[in-house]
């Protein structure tokens, strides 16, 4: 390294050395060369070429002038140093050729004819004053044998400096190297011994140097493995504590844990579980297929099956297994075991037998139900009550009064209006009874609200009620009976309108929501729904009133049978969807619809005319 670094630098500086030396003789060529020009133009220009034969000897004078030649206009030789035998004659060799042909200043490369002695010839052209005429050639040659004798000086002075140098490093070296491996031998020897395990082996290096901080670096880490050793074996042994309790936890818990790998294996299963689903205590499960298990046909398998193919977690699902003559009902939750990388490791399922939880319901819905069948029949008997009072009477009184004057008019204006009252309150209870018959079609929400305001449109403008609405265009369509739908949105404005008997304002929006479900009822749809919302400024309903009004025969007017509003959220419902209600004494109600899109069809168009 070290002579390729001395060749490098050897190189380096001649090149450095000999570029500065040129320039410098270039520039002194040129200086002498522009004094001649300055004394011999007057020369020139007489044709003077004894004085011009006299400055070039003069300025030849200096040894490391090789030469001083002047050439007249012709490029004859009108003065050469040292050689008055070529005055008068043209030069032909290519140095000459190229100097008097230059215009400019020439420097060019030359060797003489032994090639001992080389050399620079610096040509300057002669010009008149103020005036381009070129009036002849002024030439100078420098001898450039000094300059390579003193590279050559520097030369031998740098190698020889170079080589006491090389001798020296590799001396200091060698001794340094013998130093460093004695002490990186001893490290080696103690590496060893940690590679069969012995750490106690101690490092005694006093260097001063690298080696020395190496020696005590290895020293911190040593004492680190063995720390780390020592806590690996703490973790270990709480490792072990935690699988010993998991493993206690699952024997001794109520709900049912397996866990199924992504091929449908079975890779753990506790107690509880092999209980709820009916299998032997001894025979081993682990490691068997699930489906091989339970049969293909067991709901659990079929959902296993469905999160192996489309991974999500399932929550609250609940699923029947049937256990010798039972069916029992289990509550299922799972999540997905991730590996480092992110893969998809194993399912986990948690089981959570609801079987008496879900009896439990059956009978509190069967006592709401014998509970709301009492408040029906109760609410019922009292619409038919006064039809049917009304009607007695006048039976009653027709014997006696059959020839009254005005009283069979007073009979058949009566006694039809209340049939025809109780047979309304029966179609009333039979469509909120009956399994719905809906024809269901593509439908623009944004029409059948525009046809349920044009219904009533009399009916507002005689309350005196406002009317406004904000309807966003290009929503989707949906599947809905049309025909239902307008008769739940005429319901609900007709009650508006009847909560504002002095007058007040109706609003109703409607717009596109992209969210699947808040939490309290399913929803048909994954990602979006139609909103719609009516909103009035009249009385308000009270917190108690609120809780009740989609009850049969709940009614706060004092005309009408409290069937309008079950009738809506039967209609509703029906359609996936769901109403609610939000309302202030004083302050006004307000009646929030949500509808299920149809995915499957297009958006429409602001031009379009909308589908019913």
């Amino acid at each position: 390294m070290l002579i390729l670094l001395l060749g490098v630098l050897i190189l380096t500086l001649a090149w450095f050395q000999n570029n500065s030396i040129r320039q410098q003789l270039e520039q002194r060529g040129k200086a002498i060369a522009q004094s001649l020009v300055a004394t011999s133009t007057k020369a020139l220009l007489t044709y003077d070429y004894i004085t011009l034969e006299q400055f070039a000897n003069q300025a030849a004078q200096d040894p490391n002038i090789l030469y001083v030649v002047v050439h007249d206009k012709e490029n004859r030789v009108a003065g050469f140093s040292n050689r008055p035998d070529l005055q008068g004659k043209k030069l032909t060799d290519k140095i000459s050729h190229g100097a008097v042909s230059a215009t400019s200043p020439l420097v060019q490369r030359f060797d003489t004819e032994s090639g001992s002695q080389p050399g620079l010839d610096v040509a300057l052209p002669v010009f008149l004053p103020d005036s381009m005429s070129r009036w002849g050639t002024i030439r100078v040659g420098l001898s450039l044998t000094s300059m390579y004798r003193q590279i050559q000086q520097t030369i031998w002075i740098i190698l020889g400096i170079g080589i006491v140098a090389l001798i020296t490093g590799t001396v200091i070296s060698f001794l340094g190297a013998q130093r460093v491996t004695r002490s990186l031998g001893e490290l080696v020897w103690a590496t060893m011994d940690m590679a069969k395990g012995n750490f106690t082996h101690t490092i005694g290096i006093k260097t001063g140097d690298e080696v020395e901080v190496l020696a005590a670096n290895f020293a911190v880490m040593t004492k680190e493995i063995v720390a780390h050793q020592e806590r690996q074996e703490e973790q270990l042994k709480e490792i072990q504590r935690l699988q010993d309790y998991t493993e206690k936890l699952m024997i001794t818990m109520a709900d049912g844990l397996m866990s199924v790998d992504m091929k449908g294996t079975v890779v753990t299963i506790n107690p509880a579980a092999r209980t709820l689903l009916g299998l032997s205590p001894i025979n081993g499960i682990e490691g068997k297929n699930i489906a091989a298990i339970l049969g293909e046909s067991s709901q659990l398998v079929l959902l296993v099956q469905e999160i192996i193919h489309q991974p999500a977690p399932v929550s609250h699902r609940e699923i029947e297994i049937r256990k010798d003559a039972e069916v029992q009902t289990i509550l299922l939750g799972s999540s997905i075991l991730h590996g480092a990388k992110g893969n998809r490791l194993e399912i986990i399922l948690n089981l959570h037998d609801i079987t008496e939880l879900k009896k439990l319901e059956a009978r509190i819905r069967q006592s709401e139900r014998l509970a709301g069948l009492g408040t029906l029949a109760a609410g019922m008997a009292h619409e038919i009550r006064n039809p049917l009072s009304a009607i007695k009477t006048f039976v009653q009184l027709l014997p006696r009064k059959i020839d009254k004057p005005g009283f069979l008019e007073k009979f058949n204006r009566t006694v039809p209006r209340e049939t025809e009252r109780i047979n309304v309150l029966v179609e009333e209870l039979l469509e909120l009874s009956r399994i719905p018959r809906y024809e269901f079609a593509t439908t623009d929400i944004n029409g059948l609200l525009r046809q349920s305001v044009d219904a009533v449109e009399e009916d507002l403008q005689r309350s005196n009620v406002e009317y406004h609405q904000d309807l966003q265009d290009n929503l989707p369509l949906i599947q809905a009976d049309s025909n239902q739908l307008i008769k739940a949105f005429n319901n609900l404005i007709r009650n508006a309108i009847q909560a504002m008997p002095d007058g007040g304002r109706l609003t109703t929006r409607i717009f596109y929501e992209e969210f699947a479900d808040d939490g309290k009822q399913p929803i048909t749809q994954t990602n979006g729904r139609i909103i719609i919302i009516f909103q009035d400024t009249g009385q308000g309903i009270s917190p108690k009133e609120l809780q009740q009004i989609f009850n049969p025969f709940f009614t706060t007017k004092d005309s009408g049978t409290g069937l309008g509003l079950p009738i809506t959220h039967k209609v509703i419902t029906e359609h996936g969807g769901r109403i609610d209600v939000e309302s202030k004494k004083g302050q006004g109600t307000k009646f929030t619809i949500q509808l299920p899109i149809d995915e499957k069809i297009s958006v429409l168009t602001p031009s379009s005319p909308g589908l019913l």
